[in-house]
């Protein structure tokens, strides 16, 4: 199994400094993904339900500052050498299809064929609304075609489209990424769309622990959603043994559970947390992503050590 860190494009990680020494933590630990998450503006007055908390609240509104995640990725290529950047997830439609695809294939150039996208439709209408892109209850169109516009234009030498939502022709674009087909694209998200999403179009599924709505927070649980993804990717005509397994573990690494507390899966001591992987391993997870929280840069970097050097299995 490879393994990936999650990290946020705000608090200590809003500035040059912070986003260069965590990604560097991680790659110095062996890690194989750098992951960052993706938001472009942040809209006062948030009606929209956060999928991952049980009472809807975001907690990024709270704090209200993101860097874009593509010029992050850029930067945070050039402050590596060997780690993979995850994209997690970019909303498909914030950005028109064929600047995206520029930006993520350039990304994948610089870095040396470095680059995963994890992809989504996204939940927020708000921020739909402020950026002006095609309207929210069309996302799930617009994702899948603009997901095809990638495919497009990374693959075709001269690429052409007609659709909804893009059109192009007598267009040049180069360079192409290095990474052939093109850099994988893990589709995010545990709902059934996204499931049969997945099943479609993407190289990988990359679903989350911690959705209320369609919890994957144990073994069992993911079992039940891996089943799922089998079923689509039949129905699809694909073999699911092509579609990559990823999977974020986004519940702190600190070794703490509180005395009377439940303990979840892929938390508490090390030795816990290495036979929880063993059993996702077991149900064919292949990437596994961790979150390290803190306030501040130096507990991060602590809790990063803590991640790599106690934590992981070392074989």
């Amino acid at each position: 199994m490879q393994f990936g860190l999650m990290i946020m494009a705000r608090g200590p990680g809003v500035n040059g400094p912070g986003l260069s020494a965590m990604a560097r933590a991680a790659e110095a630990g062996g890690l194989d993904y750098l992951a960052f998450n993706d938001h472009v503006v942040v809209p006062g007055g948030i009606s929209s339900k956060y999928p991952y908390s049980n009472d809807g609240t975001w907690p990024g509104a709270a704090v209200g500052e993101c860097l874009e995640m593509l010029t992050a990725a850029a930067f945070i290529a050039a402050a590596t050498e060997k780690i993979k950047l995850l994209t997690s997830v970019m909303v498909v439609p914030h950005r028109p299809a064929m600047l995206a695809a520029k930006m993520l294939a350039t990304v994948d150039v610089l870095s040396g064929g470095r680059l995963t996208v994890g992809a989504g439709a996204g939940w927020m209408r708000e921020e739909f609304e402020a950026l002006g892109v095609p309207p929210f209850d069309q996302r799930g169109k617009v994702t899948d075609e603009y997901i095809a516009a990638f495919k497009t234009l990374w693959t075709e030498a001269a690429p052409a489209m007609t659709g909804e939502h893009v059109n192009f022709d007598n267009v040049v674009f180069e360079p192409k990424p290095l990474q052939k087909p093109y850099p994988p694209i893990w589709i995010g998200g545990e709902s059934g769309a996204a499931i049969r999403r997945a099943a479609r179009i993407g190289d990988g599924w990359y679903p989350s622990n911690h959705n209320p709505a369609n919890l994957l927070d144990t073994p069992g649980r993911y079992a039940h959603g891996a089943i799922q993804l089998d079923v689509a990717a039949d129905k699809a005509g694909r073999d699911p043994k092509e579609i990559h397994r990823a999977y974020l573990a986004f519940r702190p690494i600190n070794g703490k559970v509180r005395e009377g507390d439940k303990r979840h899966a892929l938390t508490g001591s090390p030795e816990a947390i290495r036979d929880d992987i063993g059993q996702f391993a077991e149900l064919g997870v292949e990437t596994m992503v961790f979150f390290v929280a803190g306030a501040e840069l130096g507990e991060i970097i602590d809790g990063i050590a803590y991640l790599t050097g106690d934590v992981l299995p070392k074989d």
